[in-house]
């Protein structure tokens, strides 16, 4: 009796568990790695895309280099299933690495191209995204000289800037911030230049339109500071003197090695907006061919000209974020959470770029090297 009992325990577990039943071999599929996208003079999308190509060798495989594929249609899924034709296997998103965002196409509105990528189940949606000054279509097709993949070359620069506190890392859904009324996004911005792709600094948006204003390799690794969004190591180059010879004297090189942020936003009605930032740098000489900071009296002076010297920077980026419109450092989301009542009286696109907005840093130098 025991023994019919389990076999038709056995049985009926065969027919309720029905196995690997959405398995997607590899074999069956062509993995999207990297997407571009365009807009054409006639308003119509460009969709490019890079998929790795795989050669299998003794014990393991190796990939030799990658097929661009493009299509123009009306839509982003038409032009997605116009490529699908164009391939021999299904195509699949699921492991998507990069998204290329073409300069016309992002200043017009950046969520219809990303609505098919999040309704799609399989599709990734923490890929990384970035602006493209120019054609997402040209970048792609850059020739270079990397045995590896497009789309590993890709994703191998954006891991090293991100390390350097250049572009911010893509950790969560962009659609995220997208959405949230209370910031305003920011990507980073890539370029073709010499049959190569270069990281150009960081494109800001409004909203969901980007506003054709960047900020530089130092501003933006200053502004993701000041977003206390540091890295590993966040280099910036500073001119304390005007008339040294030669000229490298005027300069001084410092890495920030801790930020300490306090912002206060002030809200109580509409018509007195304002927001203090006060920051505190942790930081170390890099290099400093001007001069030595042996004594205490030196390096206070230091101290002081680099703590006056980034507090000027910090606020010609805060005018720059307001003549863009951009409020990437979501001083929105501090009168949402802390004075929603102003919050619904305003609009904060409107009087975003006219309030008043205070910086101030105060650095500390913790190294100097191990020459004094």
């Amino acid at each position: 009796m025991k023994r019919n009992m389990k076999v038709l325990i056995v049985i009926t577990c065969c027919f309720i568990l029905s196995g690997c039943w959405d398995q997607n071999p590899l074999k069956d599929v062509k993995l999207v790695m990297s997407v571009g996208i365009d807009i054409t003079p006639e308003g119509k999308i460009q969709n490019t895309v890079s998929i790795p190509l795989i050669m299998s060798g003794e014990g393991a495989t190796q990939v030799t280099g990658s097929q661009i594929i493009s299509a123009i249609n009306d839509t982003h899924r038409a032009a997605r299933n116009e490529i699908d034709t164009k391939i021999s296997e299904q195509f699949d998103a699921s492991k998507l690495k990069i998204m290329l965002l073409g300069e016309k196409y992002a200043k017009q509105d950046i969520y219809p191209g990303l609505d098919m990528f999040y309704r799609d189940p399989k599709s990734s949606v923490i890929a990384n995204v970035l602006v493209v000054k120019g054609k997402a279509h040209d970048l792609l097709n850059v020739k270079d000289e990397e045995s590896k993949s497009k789309s590993e070359y890709l994703s191998d620069l954006i891991k090293s800037m991100q390390a350097s506190t250049i572009i911010p890392k893509q950790t969560r859904p962009l659609i995220t911030d997208l959405l949230d009324p209370g910031t305003d996004l920011v990507l980073p911005l890539i370029e073709e230049e010499t049959n190569t792709a270069k990281i150009k600094g960081i494109a800001l948006f409004n909203g969901s339109k980007y506003t054709g204003h960047d900020l530089s390799l130092q501003e933006s690794t200053l502004f993701l500071l000041m977003k206390d969004e540091k890295s590993k190591k966040a280099w910036l180059k500073l001119k304390i003197d005007q008339n040294r010879k030669p000229k490298m004297e005027n300069y001084v090189i410092i890495n920030v090695l801790k930020v300490k942020r306090k912002m206060s936003v002030q809200a109580v009605n509409p018509e007195q907006i304002s927001a203090k930032l006060d920051y505190n740098f942790k930081i170390e000489i890099l290099e400093y061919p001007g001069g030595g900071i042996a004594s205490q009296k030196q390096i206070d002076a230091l101290n002081q000209k680099v703590s006056q010297l980034l507090t000027e920077k910090a606020n010609e980026l805060i005018k720059k974020l307001q003549k863009s419109k951009a409020d990437s450092l979501s001083i929105g989301r501090d009168i949402i959470a802390f004075y929603p009542t102003t919050w619904d009286k305003i609009d904060w696109k409107q009087i975003y770029p006219n309030i008043p907005i205070e910086v101030k840093v105060q650095t500390e130098i913790l190294k100097q090297g191990i020459i004094q």
